[in-house]
């Protein structure tokens, strides 16, 4: 018997396969044991924070979402104790003025400090817009303090390296006690969990190449097939996606642009190849605030690292 778990993703599910501990895998030799050290019980923390604010990401937000980068004039900018009533009272403003306009403010916020001291925030926000005005306008009239900078989502849906981004530097800030905030990001309580379904298994062992069921495909390059040095026991975990109709690799994401949706929330969005290599012709990723650039007509700072 092993144990299996599942985390549906928009068109794609996540599923890990491992022994327990405790019972083992009947019929098969275990591996030496070892014991987890602070570091690695650390690392392994820092893993699993990536891997579900990446979950997160992908299951609220999609191409044309902003990564913004909230900057600070130098005498505007707050200290340690000051800097999350700052930003809450952005948010606050910001929230107020979706409110007038009928929409739901979806975000995920970090704050960061510079090499040089400088504070600065890293905001996802949903980008909403209608006749009179859009998330861009909002933020520039309402950030005050200096200049924002925007960075559209890319089409590929899958933002492991910005949330490694945002959970590592994080992560640095609180070590170097730079900050008085305990998490490594502040999500909105509207935005959808991710649910992980966990089922045991009644076999003794699962395929070395997984079987994707009817109507889904196994991403390639997502199956990894390995031992885990603290239990001894293999693992395995791989991802499978969901063809469309016409048998075809195609990505969903919501239309939540106008604050509208269809009638499953969804739509298709095709020729997922063909979009990630506009996407990186036109340097879209992550911009750190170390220079600037211009992007899709919008000056954006600093050098960009792809979301893949």
């Amino acid at each position: 018997m092993y144990t299996k778990t599942e985390c549906e993703i928009l068109d794609k599910k996540e599923i890990c396969k491992y022994y327990s501990g405790r019972y083992g895998a009947p019929g098969m030799p275990r591996a030496k044991k070892h014991k987890k050290t602070p570091e690695e019980i650390a690392k392994q923390n820092l893993w699993i924070r990536m891997r579900d604010l990446r979950r997160l990401i992908e299951l609220n937000f999609a191409e044309g979402d902003w990564h913004v980068v909230l900057t600070c004039r130098k005498e505007e900018r707050p200290g340690k104790e000051d800097a999350p009533d700052v930003i809450r009272g952005f948010r606050d403003l910001l929230r107020d003025a979706y409110k007038k306009e009928g929409w739901n403010l979806k975000y995920i916020i970090t704050c960061e400090t510079g090499s040089r001291g400088a504070v600065h925030w890293h905001m996802i926000v949903n980008n909403m817009h209608n006749d009179r005005t859009s998330t861009a306008k909002m933020i520039k009239g309402l950030w005050t303090r200096g200049r924002p900078y925007f960075s559209p989502l890319d089409a590929g849906g899958d933002y492991k390296t910005l949330a490694e981004y945002i959970v590592k530097e994080t992560a640095k800030r609180v070590e170097q006690e730079n900050t008085l905030e305990k998490l490594s990001y502040m999500p909105s309580r509207n935005l959808i969990r991710p649910e992980v379904k966990k089922k045991e298994i009644r076999a003794t062992r699962w395929r070395k190449e997984p079987v994707a069921p009817e109507g889904y495909y196994v991403v390639p390059d997502s199956i990894v097939n390995g031992i885990n040095k603290f239990t001894g026991f293999p693992y395995q975990h791989y991802t499978i996606r969901r063809l469309a109709e016409d048998g075809r690799d195609k990505y969903l994401h919501r239309d939540n642009k106008q604050g509208a949706k269809d009638t499953n929330g969804c739509v298709s969005v095709s020729g997922r190849k063909k979009k990630q290599r506009r996407g990186a012709r036109n340097g879209r990723g992550i911009l750190l605030p170390d220079g600037e650039r211009k992007q899709d007509g919008i000056n954006s700072p600093g050098k960009s690292i792809g979301t893949g």
